[in-house]
């Protein structure tokens, strides 16, 4: 079992609009590959946004990959967080479980 997160900062004044369009890909996900996907915000002065998910391995995640970037809607939704996310912001992170 693996944990997979990615992080993201919001540009300024768009802490909310980028969470509510995060919260748009949820469904999507869940569609595309099965996974629950949960969004974390930081607190404490960050504007800092995360998608976390548990899969099975990492080949599931190349899997769900594929299937996401294929996906209108989904492409949709990441045309809508280009103005919302700092660039070079982007942060991937995948945890093995002990």
């Amino acid at each position: 079992m693996i944990t997979f997160i990615r992080s993201v900062v919001a540009m300024p004044s768009k802490l909310e609009e980028l969470l509510a369009v995060a919260k748009e890909s949820v469904p999507v996900n869940k569609r595309l590959h099965g996974l629950d996907v949960a969004i974390a915000a930081s607190f404490g002065g960050q504007r800092e946004l995360a998608w976390v998910l548990d899969a099975p391995g990492v080949g599931h995640l190349e899997d769900a990959a594929n299937k996401l970037m294929t996906d209108a809607e989904y492409r949709a939704i990441l045309k809508k967080m280009e103005t919302l996310v700092m660039p070079g912001s982007v942060r991937d992170q995948i945890w093995r479980h002990v």
